[in-house]
């Protein structure tokens, strides 16, 4: 009997604990629906004019000229962008149907003047190789004229999505509400921090634009301060595109939350919070580059590669998985180079190849089978040559390390 008293006295707190939880699934489950649909309306778009696109880049730089060729690329990719923007304006009741119908009608016109260009090239190039010269003459005429139709539609498409997206900066170091969706993501600077709150149910988007005067990439951290002991909060990071880069998650109540993640130069990114369970705090938010990068960045290609003496050495590091480090060896004497990697991590799994002065292979990947691992070879060169330095780590590892020859 005890133990039913007891039991009914803690029901209303069992039942307001369950439909807490309930309406938090709910809600994140609710979010997911609609991320994952809008995501499928940007991808279903770029699929559609795919076909027709790639007709376009092989064949159209004749017709078109290269310059419109990459226009047109340019404006596929945000046409199918402009569409998502609705899609997620319609979903969060920024946009009506009707006005949800016009984005898809202008989708649907760009499609249309975009197979019309692709075929128009193809007739053009058929009644070239016929000896039709007046056919293709006019053939030539139309896809000139569908590609610019398509160029003010994209436009047009952009305009009506530009109100939708009108951001509200940070202000004195505050949160401006409303910014509970992606398209009221308050823009801020990376490197200061922002106080913000959250109540239940709330979420906060930020947007913040990754600038590296050298187009070098780096890490970013995003740091989460909790001023609450009873908040437990949840963040998200979000593409320029507005495709979902990192899944919601979260630490326990009145706990900190970091995040990282590499940018690439000039991309915007956004950073979502929420919270757990209906939970309500306060909390000061940072976005940071690390300037991870090494001093020789960017190198990540043959086509900027550091140069470098023979016998000189080299101290850099791997930032991450997409970090390969070129070097463009000079003052080759001998008929053989030797190579070695001091490696200065117990966390970076190296490999290096070697490539001749036109890029062809001329020493396929030498890889070690352990983090913390050095390496040393050596391969045959003709004195006086060029050669490249191509370093990595495998398996997305990453570290510092010390490059000489000798």
């Amino acid at each position: 009997m005890a133990k039913q008293n007891i039991f009914k006295k803690q029901l209303p707190l069992i039942l307001v604990a369950a439909t807490g939880i309930l309406l938090a699934t709910i809600y994140f489950v609710y979010r997911g629906i609609t991320r994952n649909k809008c995501d499928s309306v940007f991808e279903q778009t770029a699929d559609r004019v795919g076909g027709s696109l790639e007709v376009i880049k092989i064949k159209g730089s004749l017709v078109l000229g290269q310059e419109k060729v990459q226009e047109l690329t340019e404006g596929s990719q945000k046409v199918a962008l402009h569409l998502k923007t609705c899609c997620i304006a319609q979903q969060g009741g920024n946009m009506n149907g009707e006005q949800f119908q016009s984005c898809i009608s202008g989708a649907k016109d760009y499609e249309t003047r975009i197979a019309q260009v692709a075929t128009s090239i193809n007739e053009a190039q058929a009644a070239e190789q016929q000896g039709n010269t007046q056919l293709a003459q006019q053939k030539t005429e139309q896809a000139r004229q569908s590609a610019s139709a398509a160029t003010t539609t994209e436009k047009s498409l952009g305009e009506m999505t530009k109100t939708l997206s009108a951001a509200v900066p940070v202000k004195a170091g505050a949160e401006q509400e409303a910014n509970d969706t992606i398209l009221q993501a308050n823009t801020a600077e990376m490197g200061t921090n922002i106080a913000g709150a959250i109540a239940p149910g709330d979420v906060d988007f930020f947007q913040f634009q990754y600038r590296d005067g050298k187009n070098r990439r780096d890490i970013v951290t995003v740091h989460l301060e909790n001023k609450s002991a009873t908040y437990q909060p949840m963040m998200a990071l979000y593409k320029e595109d507005k495709s979902l880069f990192q899944d919601w998650n979260g630490p326990s109540a009145g706990a900190n939350q970091d995040l990282w993640f590499t940018a690439e130069p000039g991309k915007k990114y956004f950073v979502a919070v929420g919270s757990r369970y209906g939970s309500s705090g306060q909390y000061i938010l940072s976005v940071s580059p690390q300037k991870a990068y090494d001093q020789y960045e960017p190198n990540d290609d043959a086509f900027t590669a550091t140069a470098i003496k023979f016998g000189q050495s080299v101290e850099a590091n791997i930032m991450d998985g997409n970090d390969p480090d070129f070097y463009r060896l000079s003052g080759v004497g001998g008929n053989t180079v030797n190579v070695r990697l001091e490696n200065q991590s117990n966390t970076l799994r190296p490999m290096i190849r070697i490539l001749n002065a036109d890029k062809s292979v001329a020493r396929e990947w030498v890889t070690t089978n352990a983090e913390g691992a050095e390496l040393a070879f050596s391969f045959s060169v003709t004195p006086g040559q060029d050669y490249f330095v191509e370093l990595g780590g495998q398996y997305g590892s990453m570290g510092k390390y010390r490059l000489s020859t000798h």
